[in-house]
């Protein structure tokens, strides 16, 4: 499912029309977030994790697009979207650097111009999981427990709010004192669904990932 408004992400061509840098696009939320990207027929290129597996940017292949990081590329990105804490080379040029982090993992910034995006904790196909629950850095988390129930947010839901903030804001021209920002209180377009049935979607999708590869 889609829940992604083209016309209005489109409107802002000033702060998305080049190209968009996303480092670690092999880690599962970075996968949703080139697919949402990609979904508004934005130009995307992937920088690879090499500490873990790729097997999801075979997913981006066949999209005109995409293309992978080329090291000795000099053409500048509009933005450069990070998720998690990869290292990536200091001297990417960028309008603007991204950290797309959970609070817990993100101990300062590295860059004068760096916005970091507070993800809360977050549920979706091709995470770390089981069929009772999720992994959130090697802790296990029950669906059933009130961790996940009061503070699990759906993968889809994040990434149509992000893409909506992205293409409603100003970012060339936001207020660099603020560094960190909650979207939590930004509305964007939802799927309304019940989190238990987002929750048994993930489960079955993963039921038949895992039954292909048995």
């Amino acid at each position: 499912m889609k829940f992604f408004n083209k016309d209005l992400v489109l409107i802002n061509k000033g702060v998305m029309g080049l190209v968009t840098l996303v480092a670690n696009c092999n880690h599962w939320i970075g996968f949703h977030i080139v697919n949402g990207l990609l979904e508004q027929g934005l130009e995307v290129e992937g920088l690879v994790n090499d500490k873990k597996d790729d097997g999801l940017t075979l997913f981006f292949g066949r999209n005109s697009n995409f293309s992978f990081f080329i090291d000795k590329k000099n053409n500048p990105y509009d933005q450069i979207i990070r998720v998690g804490t990869m290292n990536i080379n200091a001297n990417l040029s960028s309008g603007l650097f991204m950290t797309l982090a959970h609070p817990s993992t993100v101990n300062h910034l590295t860059s004068s111009n760096e916005l970091y995006i507070e993800l809360p904790l977050l549920f979706g196909e091709w995470m770390p999981m089981t069929e009772s629950g999720m992994y959130f850095q090697g802790e296990f988390i029950s669906f059933s427990s009130d961790n996940f129930n009061q503070h699990a947010t759906y993968i889809q839901d994040f990434v149509a709010r992000f893409i909506n903030w992205l293409s409603t804001t100003d970012l060339h021209h936001i207020n660099r004192t603020v560094k960190k920002i909650n979207l939590d209180k930004f509305v964007g377009i939802q799927d309304n669904r019940p989190k238990e049935d987002k929750v048994k979607q993930v489960i079955q999708h993963y039921q038949n990932y895992r039954l292909r590869n048995d």
